[in-house]
């Protein structure tokens, strides 16, 4: 595998603040993958496919409730890990729902981490056990529930983008860029009451419990301009 895989990984747009470990890695990724890119943004899409795996540089960045739309998306067709991550700046549980293979902490040594990213590349998950048994149970439970409503020929995605306003849908994608109810109000000029409303509406026509979900859904079945940029 490691003579064929090429790697691109996203840095941050900054390279000042790469630490010796951080150095260390990437020439380990030069000297054992035929081509490592290394880029503060993410090639086009119709080139994406020309990368094995991507590393993406996740220094500076609060992922512990949302997820930016184009590393959701980017995860759908693409092996994708995180790496140099705080440990309270991420949800192993929300990665791992969004179809992201592994995280490596800003702690953790090149060798660990390169030791890792040969698991990934020969198909295994990189997170703790404890994290995967969670969204296990978490995905069993969702099954659960819905057993019992797939008698529609219409998908549960199809029947709830229809049924959703435009005002709705105004609330759900601010909400998914980070928005607070607040900002929401200010943003569409209206009450923060009236937010709050659609929110409420939104939720039980999604089937989400709460903002993350939410959220979750909209950058998986909505147009959520989100970039994997700092902000």
């Amino acid at each position: 595998m490691i003579q064929s895989t090429s790697v691109f990984l996203k840095a941050q747009p900054s390279s000042q603040n790469r630490s010796q470990n951080y150095q260390y890695l990437i020439k380990m990724l030069d000297a054992f993958f035929v081509r490592v890119k290394i880029d503060s943004r993410l090639p086009l899409e119709s080139s994406r496919g020309e990368f094995d795996l991507y590393l993406i540089d996740s220094a500076g960045a609060y992922w512990l409730d949302l997820l930016p739309a184009e590393l959701v998306q980017l995860a759908k067709k693409n092996r994708v890990v995180i790496f140099n991550a705080e440990v309270n700046s991420v949800c192993e549980k929300n990665l791992l729902l969004n179809g992201i293979k592994g995280v490596f902490f800003a702690e953790q040594s090149p060798e660990d981490i390169f030791s890792g990213l040969m698991k990934v590349l020969n198909g295994e998950l990189f997170f703790s056990s404890k994290s995967i048994s969670v969204v296990f149970n978490y995905m069993w439970s969702a099954i659960s529930r819905n057993q019992f409503n797939t008698n529609n020929d219409t998908t549960g995605t199809e029947i709830d983008l229809n049924s959703l306003t435009k005002r709705e849908k105004s609330v759900i994608h601010l909400l998914a860029q980070g928005a607070s109810n607040r900002d929401i109000a200010e943003s569409l000029n209206i009450s923060d009451h009236t937010v709050k409303t659609h929110l409420y509406s939104a939720f039980k026509k999604t089937a989400s419990r709460n903002r993350v979900e939410l959220a979750n859904w909209a950058q998986n079945y909505m147009a959520v301009s989100l970039s994997l940029q700092r902000q």
